[in-house]
């Protein structure tokens, strides 16, 4: 069902069917969603067939993580002067349904991530083995944390277009080690497992998404541009190819932001 509604919203999108168009990024990922838990339920994990709290409740999650990212591209949004640092929305609708698209969009980048990484991760652990794992220091974790935390506040204080990196790097340096401590899901206590599929699976799979986002935002008339300060003319179809290394950070920022929050909430414990 997930691939038929992306095929089909695809199809129609090239057809210059206006509403499909409009919508082309929603839809599509709704139907990769989709087609994800599908493929996990072939391995007994199905969200939708087992949890789907958990799975809207990964989606509602997913929507403050990215306006998170939204207020750094544009922090001095209350100003009608505000910059717009790094990527820049076009051809949306009007208000009310602007604000629908939003949510819809923002809603499905956390569970696409994690689904994908969680799919995966198997074939990743074939090639990647186990390692012997080993106790993290805690002076390691609160380094990063302040590090991370020193990382989140500069590009507020100082809005730049420079300062790319630093906002995704920021959250997982800085979250990861808090979620260690407090024991959920973590980089941090997988690798004193020996756990290397995990970090290399994020990764892996936030490349992955940020391949379809582009290929989808390409063939959308409601989509969205992006400025980098260097070699921003290299570019894959909208995305300077610089910044589209961003979306390896990305991804470990969206699972450490995911069970951050979730861990505030009773018996979410995560895995």
């Amino acid at each position: 069902m997930g691939l038929g509604v992306i095929a089909v919203n695809v199809a129609l999108a090239l057809a210059k069917v206006g509403w499909a168009a409009q919508n082309l990024t929603p839809i599509c990922w709704t139907g990769f969603v989709l087609a994800a838990d599908g493929a996990l339920a072939a391995r007994g994990r199905s969200r939708l067939r087992d949890a789907p709290g958990e799975l809207a409740l990964m989606a509602a999650i997913s929507i403050p993580s990215w306006l998170l990212f939204e207020l750094y591209d544009r922090p001095r949004f209350w100003a009608a002067s505000g910059p717009e640092l790094w990527w820049h929305y076009s051809g949306l609708p009007p208000w009310p349904w602007r604000g629908l698209g939003y949510a819809w969009s923002f809603a499905t980048i956390t569970p696409a991530v994690l689904l994908l990484a969680e799919l995966i991760e198997p074939a990743i652990a074939r090639v990647t083995g186990r390692g012997e794992g080993g106790r993290v220091p805690a002076e390691l974790g609160v380094g990063l944390a302040i590090f991370g935390a020193i990382l989140a506040v500069i590009p507020l204080l100082w809005p730049s277009e420079y300062f790319a990196a630093d906002v995704w790097l920021a959250w997982p340096l800085l979250l990861d080690p808090i979620n260690h401590r407090l024991s959920r899901p973590s980089i941090l206590g997988d690798l004193e497992k020996g756990r290397r599929s995990r970090p290399v699976a994020l990764v892996a799979a936030g490349l992955a998404c940020g391949v379809l986002w582009e290929s989808w935002n390409w063939l959308a008339s409601a989509r969205w541009s992006y400025t980098v300060p260097f070699l921003g003319g290299v570019k894959f179809y909208a995305m300077p190819l610089l910044g589209f290394l961003g979306f390896a950070p990305f991804a470990l920022a969206i699972f450490a932001l995911y069970h951050f929050l979730r861990g505030r909430l009773p018996d979410r414990a995560g895995s």
